[in-house]
């Protein structure tokens, strides 16, 4: 091959790269663009989160039926609070035919129903839930423990871990009284009655506890509630 032809194919050469560099560095700069035009943009906005709605009454603080004013308060609460799908209504225990005890699936049945009504009564800050499933010196304490926070402005948003409490024993110590060990994660958060603003939060604890049911003329109810320090009897 001559000198001359040569220097003709590497001049052919040198155009082509020309083109090519040129080529690539349009890419890059229109890539450039396309991510900010990307970053100029807004994105669209999240869902807004749904508050839990609930009404207080202030003439419900007690089981017999003494009432304040007729105050209500609307208070909004984060939609993770803990609200019963259906505020609880009495299930008594139902004893077994010809005896005077209930099975330890009713007795199960029975504890969870009160976990319910103990979590609507903190926080509605009604005690007429608890009375159906509380008596003796347990219910006083619990509406008086309501009533004061009903008197704060401050409700109660208990939260029972159904993933992490468990019962350990049943005991039917005779036909009149049932003990059991049960195992429970409870957490709570606070908030103001009058603008619904959070207050403070208590962490999930575990709670290992003897729950005394007693048979009272013809219902069985909660009378006493034995607290150990963590972790007893539990795991």
């Amino acid at each position: 091959m001559s000198e001359e032809k040569r220097s003709n194919k590497e001049g052919c050469a040198g155009w082509f790269k020309w083109l090519v560099g040129t080529f690539i560095a349009l890419l890059g700069a229109l890539g450039g663009l396309v991510a900010l035009l990307d970053r100029g943009q807004t994105p669209p906005p999240s869902a807004a989160p749904t508050p839990i709605v609930i009404t207080i009454n202030s003439g419900n603080s007690g089981s017999d039926g003494a009432s304040g004013t007729d105050q209500q308060s609307v208070v909004k609460l984060p939609e993770d609070v803990f609200v019963p799908t259906a505020v609880p209504t009495p299930m008594p225990i139902v004893n077994q035919p010809n005896t005077n005890r209930p099975t330890e699936e009713a007795v199960t049945t029975f504890l969870y129903e009160a976990v319910l009504a103990e979590t609507a009564a903190y926080l509605y800050l009604d005690s007429s839930y608890v009375s159906w499933y509380f008596a003796g010196d347990l219910l006083s304490i619990m509406e008086t423990e309501i009533a004061s926070l009903l008197n704060e402005g401050i409700i109660q948003a208990k939260y029972y871990d159904q993933t992490l409490s468990y019962i350990v024993d049943i005991q039917f110590v005779d036909d009149f009284r049932i003990e059991v060990d049960s195992c429970e994660v409870w957490s709570a958060d606070y908030f103001s009655v009058w603008d619904s603003s959070y207050l403070s939060s208590d962490a999930p604890a575990l709670v290992p506890q003897t729950i005394v049911i007693e048979q009272l003329g013809s219902g069985w109810f909660i009378t006493d509630v034995i607290f150990y320090n963590a972790p007893a009897f539990c795991s």
